[in-house]
């Protein structure tokens, strides 16, 4: 049987061995396996916060050489499915699984095996208490009885963590982990049982969950990669983040961002556990806070974060959208109109501008349409100009579609020309999107309120025509 040798190094932060002679000495484990009736030809091996895709070969074959010098936790992802793993250094470890359900690993062996087969334990536990306990028959239980209920579970787990370690004398480092990341499990999910008990207008009446959820550390470097532990940390740190936002006067999606740095950074002393939860929370703040200025959070992160190799790379990240921020000169996007007629943003000059990209197929979009109808007509006469861009593939639809809702303002279609088009010059990557543009042609907000924002919108237009 052909199988899919790859060589993966793994660069494991402050596990370094050095031999009598001070070089650096790397060790092999190996992991081979099988996964039956794969669903794709790969799968994907999680570490310390990094993904590899691993080939896989004739009949789901695999076999891996990892580059460790002490013993660490990985993950296999395949399709739905994922199973933890315990890795010893210098180990040869092989299991086959099938992937509709990768917790069903047989003949596992090496060294590890004995960590692995805990671990599948422990997961089919979890699984099996999860689906026990399900949103709707936990949302029926007070405080006490799910600080109690959960609090059995974690008992439960640290006992067969007991049994295993009894049996099999596992490392002390291991049953270390291990130990804190029942707890951490346990933090985290009091953690969202408070959320949902708050949503309903209901409070906490346990003094259990804050005593609890604030005896774990945030800095705590033995659980680093632990996603428990992440999970848990993110979450705590949210929460006191989101009470200084609904309290402040700013509401939007960028402060929300940089009151959780500024939270994360001045609570966590851990430079290390900083560094991790900052590079697990960035791509969700890039998303969505789109093009927007980020000039602050690379402040916040200046000052609060030691590691100037992901500030860095924050700041590279940031500077593509540079040429967008308030102030900069507006991108001279083109488009046409039904007729065919070609104008640019410059065409308009000399007039406040607000452009709406949307498409007939947005529903989202076509939700704002009345709200924008409004506005036009409460800015009829005043030097403000309401372009509406569709980014519609199917030009036709969109030609009978503001025919047929006699939709009011400049009705106009990006360029056919990609490096031109709105979608292309502004970052469009997601619609309904609003771009205010001042009189002197230069940007004020790339990702502006919507119609149907009210004052908010309004407040905007109104001091940019007293300017």
């Amino acid at each position: 049987m052909k199988k899919s040798v790859i060589l993966i190094q793994i660069i494991l932060l402050f596990t370094t061995w050095v031999n009598a002679t001070g070089q650096s000495k790397k060790m092999t484990t190996t992991l081979k396996g099988t996964i039956l009736n794969p669903q794709r030809d790969y799968c994907l091996l999680r570490q310390q916060g990094r993904a590899d895709t691993i080939k896989l070969g004739v009949g789901g074959a695999f076999e891996l050489f990892i580059e460790q010098n002490t013993a660490n936790y990985f993950i296999i992802e395949h399709g739905k499915q994922n199973i933890q793993l315990y890795l010893l250094p210098t180990d040869e470890v092989s299991l086959q699984m099938n992937a509709t359900s990768l917790l069903d690993a047989k003949e596992i062996s090496g060294k590890s095996a004995v960590y692995i087969q805990y671990l599948i334990e422990k997961q089919k536990a979890d699984k099996a208490d999860q689906m026990a306990f399900q949103s709707f028959r936990i949302a029926s239980l007070s405080s006490e009885n799910f600080f109690a209920k959960r609090d059995s579970i974690r008992n439960s787990r640290q006992k067969l963590l007991k049994e295993k370690n009894e049996t099999h004398h596992f490392l002390d480092s291991f049953v270390s982990i291990e130990k804190k990341t029942f707890d951490y499990q346990m933090g985290l999910e009091l953690l969202n049982f408070k959320t949902n008990l708050s949503k309903m207008g209901t409070p906490i009446q346990s003094a259990q969950f804050e005593a609890f959820t604030a005896s774990l550390s945030l800095s705590d470097e033995e659980v680093t990669y632990d996603s428990q532990f992440r999970s848990f940390a993110l979450n705590q740190v949210s929460e006191v983040a989101t009470k200084r936002y609904y309290s402040g006067e700013t509401k939007t999606p960028l402060r929300y961002y940089e009151l959780l740095i500024e939270v994360l950074c001045t609570t966590i002393t851990s430079e290390k556990n900083k560094s991790v939860l900052i590079s697990e929370l960035m791509p969700q703040l890039m998303n969505d806070v789109g093009t927007k200025d980020l000039r602050n959070v690379i402040a916040i992160l200046e000052k609060g974060c030691q590691d100037q190799k992901l500030v860095n790379s924050i700041k590279k990240a940031a500077a593509q959208y540079e040429y967008l921020y308030p102030g900069k000169p507006a991108p001279d996007a083109g488009f046409y109109d039904a007729a065919g007629n070609k104008s640019k943003i410059s065409s308009y000059k000399g007039k406040v501008i607000y452009i709406d990209a949307w498409a007939t197929w947005c529903g989202p979009c076509k939700r704002e349409i009345p709200f924008l109808k409004a506005l036009e007509e409460e800015y009829h006469g005043k030097n403000v100009q309401f372009i509406s861009v569709s980014t519609d593939k199917d030009v036709n639809a969109w030609k009978a579609y503001i025919a047929k809702e006699s939709m009011g303002g400049l009705q106009l279609h990006q360029s056919e020309q990609f490096e031109e088009t709105i979608s292309k010059m502004y970052i469009v990557n997601s619609i309904p999107r609003f771009i205010i543009i001042d009189e002197e042609g230069n940007i004020v907000n790339t990702d502006a309120p919507r119609p149907s924002s009210g004052a908010e919108i309004r407040t905007i237009l109104d001091g940019l025509l007293a300017d």
